[in-house]
């Protein structure tokens, strides 16, 4: 059985994002989710599911690359905290949540993961640094340069 968290969740995420590039494996960890990197094929990015020992585990598509493996674990983790009652047998991400067509939820999880990769703070003080691309941002905080791009709009820098 899975040991229940001292603290809050979203406590320990604000742990987590205090420094850069996030290390969202061990935020896993600490969140007392397993992960492990899997084929899981083309199309699939990672899924979350509850696990035998009534905890919670995330797979990660091995064939990615690592910015889209941190990606896929934040978003994961999102799910986790926000979805966390949805959780059954797993919810799985492929590429059809990753397109304009992705439903709500996995919207919330883009926007959530984003924030945790690239918590608003430490962007703004990178910005106000002279980090002024999205290339120089997504470099400083291990992403890619397309969600580094769309943070900065998010985050109405640009």
């Amino acid at each position: 059985m899975q040991a229940v968290l001292e603290r809050l969740p979203i406590e320990v995420i604000r742990d987590f994002t205090q420094a850069i590039p996030v290390d969202v494996r061990a935020l896993a960890k600490k969140l007392g989710i397993r992960v492990s990197d899997e084929d899981l094929g083309p199309d699939i990015s990672g899924k979350i599911e509850r696990d035998r020992e009534n905890g919670f585990s995330i797979s990660v598509n091995a064939r990615h690359s690592e910015t889209r493996r941190r990606f896929t674990l934040a978003h994961e983790i999102a799910h986790y905290v926000l979805h966390r009652n949805k959780i059954g047998d797993g919810i799985i991400d492929d590429g059809l949540y990753r397109s304009s067509r992705g439903d709500a939820i996995e919207r919330q999880a883009n926007n959530y993961a984003a924030s945790i990769l690239m918590p608003a703070p430490l962007v703004g003080e990178k910005w106000r640094g002279g980090m002024k691309t999205a290339g120089d941002l997504a470099r400083e905080f291990n992403v890619s340069t397309a969600v580094a791009g769309i943070r900065i709009r998010e985050l109405r820098l640009s």
